[in-house]
């Protein structure tokens, strides 16, 4: 945990680097009244922060920069709640209102009004039926230590994985297995698997291991491709104005494909998530933030929304904007159940 002193300081440099997207000066920092520090604890304070990794500078005497690590201590630190105003949460309820009971509208709007309230990107999704349930668990043997999973859904679905086994198992061995997970786990969902697991042997493990990776393969490839909103204001800014990282970023969220492979990995786990920076795995991503969030239940449809921006982003704003589409998103959707 950082001092209160550092932690004021590191909220400043955050505060003005989001605006202007400039190092921030120590003699800013100790003119501002409202922090009441002195130009050599400024600077002390600054050193402290970059040693543990918090900001960057150029050098000793240049402004600072919020680091990944700085971002992600600031997000920690927001209030549990952060909310927009009341009048801007009345405007957006207000808004949805007015639109018929078309989820394709809804998504577009979703992602209209997301764009808009941030001033980046916004991702939105069509909400899709309840989550994959599995119908039966199948082994093949192939060869003495391989053997093919098949994996068939309750929605008529099938999905195929060549597994190699630590041990060898005969065709009868793989259908005793077979048999008593498809008796344990029949009518599970992914979460349901991943809760039930408890003690089994090495083949067991192997197998159900291999299942929940198809299921959750089978859970992403459920969201349809995303609306994506906004793609005017990512050029906007600084970092991606005039440059080939600007035009990868692009080229990245033309392919809707990989937009939706992107999201829907940070709401698989997490319903809600904000991956800052080198969080993001895809190297297009690196210097990007993103806030995502699931919305519906597994009782009616679900779907994602998100915001894509430089890490620069205004969080508090942004998370609070991501939550409330998404509540009145499943708000929408649990009406149509």
């Amino acid at each position: 945990m950082l001092s209160t002193r550092h932690q004021t300081i590191l909220d400043f440099i955050i505060g003005e680097y989001v605006s202007s997207a400039a190092p921030v000066p120590s003699q800013t920092i100790a003119h501002h009244r409202g922090l009441g520090v002195s130009s050599a604890t400024v600077r002390n304070a600054m050193a402290d922060l970059e040693s543990d990794g918090y900001i960057r500078r150029r050098h000793v005497s240049s402004g600072g920069i919020p680091s990944d690590k700085g971002y992600r201590y600031y997000v920690e630190m927001l209030p549990a709640e952060a909310a927009l105003s009341e009048q801007e949460e009345a405007e957006v309820n207000h808004r949805f209102e007015e639109v018929t009971d078309d989820v394709a509208l809804w998504t577009r709007l979703t992602a209209d009004v997301l764009a808009s309230m941030v001033q980046n990107v916004a991702i939105a999704s069509v909400p899709k039926a309840g989550q994959t349930r599995i119908k039966r668990v199948e082994l093949v043997s192939i060869q003495e230590a391989l053997a093919l999973l098949i994996l068939v859904f309750q929605q008529a679905t099938t999905k195929q994985r060549l597994i190699h086994l630590s041990d060898g198992m005969s065709q009868d061995d793989l259908t005793a297995l077979s048999n008593k997970l498809s008796a344990v786990y029949g009518g599970s969902t992914y979460k349901g698997i991943t809760a039930a697991a408890g003690d089994m042997n090495p083949a067991e493990a192997q197998v159900l291991e291999a299942t929940k990776e198809l299921m959750l393969d089978e859970e992403m490839g459920r969201f349809e491709e995303p609306q994506v909103v906004g793609l005017r204001h990512l050029l906007e800014q600084p970092e991606f104005a005039s440059s080939a990282k600007g035009r990868m970023l692009m080229e990245m969220l033309e392919d809707r494909r990989l937009v939706k492979d992107l999201v829907s990995g940070l709401v698989a786990h997490d319903r809600f998530k904000v991956a800052i920076g080198d969080e993001n795995a895809s190297g297009e991503m690196q210097e990007c933030s993103v806030v995502a969030s699931r919305y519906g239940s597994d009782d009616t449809a679900q779907g994602f929304i998100a915001i894509l921006g430089p890490t620069r982003l205004r969080y508090g704003r942004s998370i609070a904007a991501v939550r409330l589409l998404a509540s009145v998103m499943g708000d929408r959707v649990g009406r149509l159940a």
